[in-house]
């Protein structure tokens, strides 16, 4: 009986802890204090993404269209994505900007380098001019590289 009550413990313990996993925000043991773990907490609203694609990123007047408000897509850039380990000195430019828009109004430009084999990253600008780029996974750099074909 001592034994199955300690295995019964474990497994409480342990969906405990993944529980915990899976969340973007904790509490900090009281109920009115909560911390938003993610990165842009701005960009958690979004419901669509307008996608400017640069053929070269030199010339900016120069781009294809391609609008997203597919909510699996847009979960996965604005939250899965913003999770990854951050991309230190790429080695590529970003060739694709992508407008995020949460009820009609703009709330993010995600700058996008999806093109170059080895160079996947998410990249924004934070208060006070700091650029951020984070690992982008070729899964998605593959699907945002489909829809650029498409808009042409």
């Amino acid at each position: 009986m001592r034994s199955l009550l300690s295995v019964f413990m474990a497994v409480c313990f342990l969906y405990a802890c993944q529980s915990e996993v899976k969340t973007d925000t904790t509490h900090t043991g009281s109920d009115s204090l909560v911390v938003d773990l993610h990165p842009l907490p701005e960009i958690k609203k979004v419901d669509s993404i307008d996608m400017h694609f640069f053929p070269n990123i030199n010339d900016q007047k120069v781009y294809t269209r391609w609008g997203v408000n597919d909510t699996a897509f847009i979960q996965t850039i604005t939250f899965h994505e913003m999770m990854n380990a951050f991309a230190v000195n790429p080695p590529c430019e970003y060739d694709t900007k992508f407008f995020c828009f949460a009820n009609g109004q703009i709330v993010k430009t995600l700058y996008v380098a999806a093109q170059t084999d080895s160079c996947h990253y998410l990249g924004y600008i934070k208060s006070g001019g700091v650029a951020v780029k984070i690992r982008m996974s070729d899964s998605t750099a593959s699907l945002i590289n489909t829809w650029r074909e498409k808009s042409k």
